[in-house]
């Protein structure tokens, strides 16, 4: 099921466009600039069109990034943003529900969630820092 709160737009194909990440990829950019470690890696749950991961890539460089996703539109659409930017510290998009009892992303040592928690119909389990970490 995919559950969108907006029209994408597509671009050459499989490069989906949402008009609010767009708009907000930047404000999200500076926060986490503050938060997030100086080194390793970045989770991101339901990482939608891929326009946010390939943006924080960009600015953060010194940040290896996972995208995850459980649409599979918009794992085609991550993967085509990835390619078409051609980052090293983009790693390919894994599917992911986050029902799923056991997540395929191993240790991480940070995680974002921008694009599911507004419009999650009823998150059954939250995964705890211990648990992204391997701890």
């Amino acid at each position: 099921m995919t559950i969108r709160c907006e029209d994408t737009d597509r671009l050459d194909g499989a490069r989906l466009v949402s008009p609010s990440a767009e708009r907000n990829k930047g404000p999200i950019t500076e926060v986490l600039q503050g938060i997030l470690p100086e080194s390793g890696c970045v989770l991101e749950v339901s990482s939608g069109t891929g326009q946010h991961i390939v943006h924080f890539a960009r600015v953060m460089p010194h940040l290896v990034w996972q995208p995850t996703e459980r649409d599979h539109e918009c794992l085609r659409s991550i993967a085509a943003w990835s390619a078409f930017e051609g980052l090293a510290n983009v790693k390919p998009p894994l599917a992911l529900d986050v029902h799923d009892e056991v997540w395929p992303t191993g240790p991480v040592d940070a995680a974002v969630c921008i694009n599911m928690i507004h419009i999650a119909l009823r998150p059954r389990r939250v995964r705890s820092c211990a648990e992204l970490r391997g701890a």
